[in-house]
């Protein structure tokens, strides 16, 4: 885990190894990559490590195969038999279990021999680099990308550790490129990955992990607490995953700038959006940007007619894809249903002038836009938390009651301050990629290495128990 003194021995050590090597030594600097993601990656479960390497290596193949031949039949044929491969590792590992007990379930019928369940952990990263190779194999298709010749550069490219457990979801023409490309090392692109790093590590440990203890704390005994603590609980929960997820992306992105890659950006102050359409442009922006450019966008194009239903049902297909994405779970199905729904919403003509609701909010004051997603989002942190459906209508019946029954609490205390502190600070650097991007331009020396020390000093302080990221489960 990122948030351990296990991973900061293991992140110096091939650091130092990495450019011991020299910059004119590109491909021994990517074997040691390489070795390093597989052990990064293989110290979690090294069983899983084989089906790590052989959907890299079949979508390595397909994509040959595909600009090999001219034959539009031929290039299909390898294209689909990447989708499936990958599409069916998915299904096996992560859908299976669901779909049979909710066939099970539908039809009434209890199967006591014929099969077993799967009762294996879903691979870690799994739903990242899935995604990942086909979108390479897709683009190849596409003449969007050519194919690499490569396979080390390749396997770097999917296994990448600093990225490869939970995004970004890098496209190929982004990060693959600088696996083929000399790196020269670059003291100040060292010192804005440490930047980086320390601040995604205070969001992860100080912020996110001590909100979920008083998170999991409601969750485990909703019944406990009255309809005002429940409501604080999921508003706790909202800012938990972000700096949980977020944090995570800037130890990410941080890390790879150490070995001089550059990673997309995966947040924007999505809690500032103005409506549900702009959140998803601000939050997991690389899932976003995914299933917008391989689900929405190859719908609309076979669509034979592009009406305002044709658009409907896309956006309500793309959005319900993108939370069975995140679990096989009904909580995540109707997750993504809802946000489907408000984006469908957010674009019909909903008055006289023939205006959406979505140019309305964008001109409506910030406060009312605003309200409009945070409840909306607190309604997905609900689905997204929740257990099953039954913990949900649990809590929706607690609260809407306005019970008063039960325990009321603040659930947390002087903590809320370093929450408040994160908020403020990257409200004020928004024009940056992260609050300490540019500290140097700001703060002379002696101030700048108090601000460091104090958060080195916190994260030291609070470094145990550690907490998995939310979403390395998926």
């Amino acid at each position: 885990m990122f948030n351990s003194f296990d991973f900061g021995f293991f992140l110096v050590i091939v650091y130092l190894a990495y450019w011991a090597i020299g910059t004119k030594r590109r491909n021994a600097q990517n074997i040691l990559l390489l070795l390093a993601s597989y052990t990064f990656y293989g110290l979690w479960d090294w069983r899983f490590l084989g089906l790590l390497i052989l959907s890299s290596v079949i979508d390595f193949i397909a994509g040959r195969a595909i600009s090999g031949t001219n034959k539009k039949s031929r290039q299909k044929l390898y294209l689909w038999v990447s989708i499936f491969w990958n599409l069916g590792v998915l299904f096996t590992f992560k859908y299976f279990n669901f779909f049979m007990e909710s066939f099970e379930e539908l039809f009434g019928i209890e199967v006591t021999t014929g099969y077993t369940f799967w009762n294996i952990a879903i691979p870690l990263g799994l739903s990242f680099y899935t995604f990942q190779t086909m979108s390479y194999t897709i683009d190849v298709y596409l003449k969007k990308s050519k194919p690499t010749k490569n396979l080390l550069e390749f396997l770097c490219f999917v296994g990448f550790f600093p990225q490869l457990v939970a995004g970004p979801i890098e496209k190929a023409r982004h990060l693959l490129p600088q696996f083929e490309n000399k790196r020269s090392f670059d003291l100040q692109t060292t010192r804005e990955g440490l930047r980086q790093i320390l601040w995604g590590l205070f969001k992860k440990i100080i912020v996110a992990e001590k909100l979920g203890i008083a998170v999991t704390m409601v969750f485990n005994n909703p019944e406990g607490y009255n309809s005002i603590t429940l409501v604080f609980a999921l508003v706790l929960f909202c800012f938990q995953i972000y700096c949980d997820f977020s944090g995570y992306t800037d130890i990410a992105i941080g890390t790879a700038k150490l070995f001089g890659f550059k990673l997309n950006k995966n947040f924007n102050l999505p809690y500032f959006a103005r409506t549900i359409s702009e959140f998803w442009l601000r939050w997991h922006i690389t899932l976003t940007r995914w299933f917008t450019d391989y689900v929405y966008i190859p719908f609309m194009k076979i669509s034979k007619r592009i009406t305002p239903s044709t658009r409907a049902f896309g956006l309500l297909l793309t959005f319900t894809l993108v939370g069975l994405w995140h679990g096989a779970n009904w909580t995540f199905i109707i997750l993504g249903m809802l946000n489907g729904m408000a984006l469908i919403i957010e674009r019909l003509p909903l008055f006289r002038n023939k205006k959406t609701l979505q140019r309305k909010l964008q001109s409506a004051p910030w406060i009312l836009s605003g309200l409009y997603v945070f409840v909306i989002y607190v309604l997905s942190a609900l689905l997204f938390r929740a257990d099953d459906m039954e913990q949900v209508s649990l809590f929706l019946k607690r609260i809407f009651s306005l019970t008063m029954d039960g325990a009321f609490t603040t659930l947390i205390g002087y903590e809320l301050f370093y929450l408040v502190f994160i908020l403020i600070a990257e409200i004020a650097a928004r024009k940056w990629d992260y609050p300490l991007q540019k500290l140097e331009m700001k703060l002379p020396r002696p101030a700048r290495w108090i601000v460091y020390y104090t958060l080195i000093l916190l994260i030291i302080r609070y470094a145990e128990p550690k907490e998995a990221f939310i979403y390395f489960q998926f």
